[in-house]
């Protein structure tokens, strides 16, 4: 099988260990005894890449030691479905994203107007989908998909998050006050874990860097990093330094304009109270800023 989420994650691999060699296409084709295009197709995975090529490839740039058994071993899973890839039918670039994250040892998000996928509940993904028109065959398989993702927060070796919230994602009810509520609750527990971390830029902060739009900012443990962009379900990866490094800017000037990781935490309890109190007027009338002023 090529061509899969798995299979393109092993070509970045090999192409990153073949430049970090100094090699260029042609030099290591001659080494391993097939032609220029053939390699670049390796890296592409547009060729099956087979534990024996994968080996002769490794050979020739001189990867070691770990790194060496990792990469062998992904190449000898390479045909082995992963849940995301088991016949349920999601887009090829959430299946991509899904596989980075899976691969990933640090995410940041930053996010204007949403709670990440990553750390959303069950009813907040479900009225999402509804409110942008998603196939009412597929909104159940989608909810469920999004679920599954969240476990890269939980396993063994849990991926570190850091979400950059501006204050608005905090404003809008998504799914009504009861959803919300439950959604900010959410959040706040899983900010016990000591690999998750949300910072909330509040609206005091005026003009920031975050509101040139959301991004997704993915670390791995060998490969350069990578930045995911989405626009109404299309989604694009950047890998090239050049337009990662802005991205990389971008996150240390949102963790100096947010609040501190508690002080964030206050303002989301806050907001969840604020919903309670919400849902718990007369069929949720009014707004959050009219049930502040009457209490």
């Amino acid at each position: 099988m090529s061509d899969t989420p798995r299979a393109r994650a092993l070509g970045k691999e090999l192409r990153l260990a073949r430049e970090q060699s100094g090699m260029t296409l042609r030099q290591l084709g001659d080494l391993i005894g097939c032609s220029e295009a053939k390699v670049s197709r390796m890296e592409t995975a547009r060729r099956r890449l087979s534990t024996n090529s994968v080996r002769a490839f490794l050979d020739a740039v001189d990867v070691r030691g770990a790194n060496r058994d990792r990469l062998l071993r992904l190449a000898y899973d390479i045909d082995e479905p992963v849940w995301y890839e088991s016949g349920i039918g999601l887009p090829a670039q959430l299946t991509e994203l899904i596989d980075a994250e899976n691969r990933a040892v640090g995410i940041t998000e930053a996010s204007e107007v949403l709670i990440p996928g990553l750390l959303q509940i069950p009813d907040y993904a479900r009225a999402l989908f509804v409110a942008t028109d998603v196939p009412a065959e597929q909104l159940e398989r989608l909810v469920a998909a999004r679920l599954s993702r969240q476990r890269i927060l939980e396993r063994a070796d849990p991926v570190r998050y850091l979400v950059l919230l501006d204050e608005a994602a905090l404003c809008r009810a998504v799914g009504g006050p009861a959803v919300m509520a439950a959604q900010l609750h959410a959040v706040l527990d899983v900010c016990r874990e000591p690999n998750i971390t949300v910072q909330v830029v509040p609206f005091a902060a005026g003009a920031h860097t975050g509101l040139d739009g959301p991004f997704l900012l993915l670390e791995f443990a060998r490969s350069r990093p990578t930045v995911h962009l989405e626009q109404r379900r299309c989604g694009a990866f950047l890998d090239d330094p050049e337009d990662v490094t802005p991205f990389q800017h971008a996150r240390s000037r949102l963790c100096r304009t947010a609040l501190s990781p508690s002080c964030s935490l206050e303002l989301i309890a806050a907001y969840a109270h604020r919903y309670e109190c919400w849902e718990g007027t007369a069929h949720g009338d009014g707004t959050l800023a009219e049930i502040e002023l009457q209490r």
